[in-house]
Formats: structure tokens, sequence, C-alpha cells
């Protein structure tokens, strides 16, 4: 099985991405949340944690291997512990996951169906399956700074968070800092000012 594979990333679509890797090119089914974030990375060199699967139907002989990419190594260990929930499949949970993972499992552990079942494939009914099927079980996967924000993130704060990403810092400490940096000076609107602006505050110097 493939759990991890690194190249370059060729294309991005609302639901697939393109990874070439010597000389030979993968498709990646995504997450809905992750297309958005990766349009920035085109060209670059990238590592995907994988869940490898077969597609077919119940009564045909064909099956067809797929990829599933995720950006981390939590996010993929989350994907597993949510399609163990009876009647959420592969192709549905990639769809309903038009958010993070940490996200959806704060939203789990709030027990808030509103927010669960306002994603896309879930609805009332799965969103309390969900809850009663996951809470309790996903506090690894759930924190503080990463419940359900009240804005979404801007252009530049995204694409801050891809930077600070690739830099090796970890999605909710950085979600954290971006908040953080960009209420406190509502004049960074570009990328390079927030990343600056996040290092200087890891260092203390703001």
């Amino acid at each position: 099985m493939i759990v991890r594979i690194r190249g370059k990333l060729v294309q991005v679509n609302n639901a697939t991405a393109l990874l070439e890797r010597d000389g030979i090119c993968y498709e990646l089914h995504l997450p809905a949340f992750a297309a958005e974030m990766l349009g920035a990375n085109v060209g670059r060199e990238m590592t995907f944690f994988t869940i490898e699967y077969y597609e077919g139907t119940a009564v045909g002989a064909n099956l067809y291997p797929r990829l599933v990419g995720f950006l981390e190594p939590s996010d993929r260990a989350f994907f597993l512990e949510f399609i163990k929930v009876k009647g959420v499949g592969i192709k549905k949970a990639l769809r309903a996951f038009a958010k993070p993972a940490s996200w959806i499992a704060s939203a789990i552990e709030q027990g808030d169906v509103r927010q669960l079942s306002a994603l896309p494939e879930l609805g009332k009914r799965t969103a309390e399956h969900l809850i009663a099927s996951l809470k309790g079980k996903l506090n690894e996967f759930a924190t503080a700074d990463t419940l359900p924000p009240k804005e979404p993130l801007s252009q530049a704060q995204r694409e801050a968070m891809e930077i600070l990403l690739q830099l090796g810092e970890r999605r909710t400490e950085a979600l954290e800092y971006i908040q953080l940096v960009t209420t406190k000076d509502k004049r960074l609107t570009d990328a390079a000012g927030i990343v600056e602006a996040v290092y200087k505050l890891k260092s203390g110097l703001i």
C-alpha cells in the first residue's frame, strides 16, 4: 500500500491533483478543502500522505486503483476514523471535507450538529450519526484553535498558511499565529508580510 508520496505538483482541480515523480504522473483524489489551498503550489515539490483503495461496482468485475492524498498525516489518520462510520464511504467523506480534519473533529467533539450538517454530503441525520459514533474519540485531532472560525481565511492568509506549512510549521499552530498577527495589525494584507510577522511573534520581537 502506498502511504506517502513526494513529487512535483503539476495540476490541481476541484477534486484531484496530478503529482509527477520519476517520469510517472499520479492522480490523487483530494479532500474538498485541500484543492483550494493547493492552487498556489502548482510547480512545487509536495509530499502527500495517502490512502490506496480500489473502486468498482458491486456486481462488476473491474476494479480501479485510487489514491487519496492528504497534506498531513493527522488528516489521513482522522479520515480513516471518519469512514468507519456506517454510511460514510470514501467518496462521500472526501466531498464532506470542505474544512480541515481538525475543524470537523472539533465540531464533532462539541456535538455541533448545525456546523456539521452544513458540510456537503452530510445533512442533519448523518451529522447526528457522526457525533453519536465518534464523540469522545477525537480529542487528539481537535484542539481549541481549530474550532469553527467565525470568518473564513482571506486569500493572503491562505497563502501565508501554505508558506508556513512548507517551512515545517504545524497547521494548528500556523493558523493560531496567522489569526493573532492579522488581528493585531490590520495592515497585513499580503502573504509575505503575514509570514514575516508570524516569525517575529514567535521570536518575541513583537
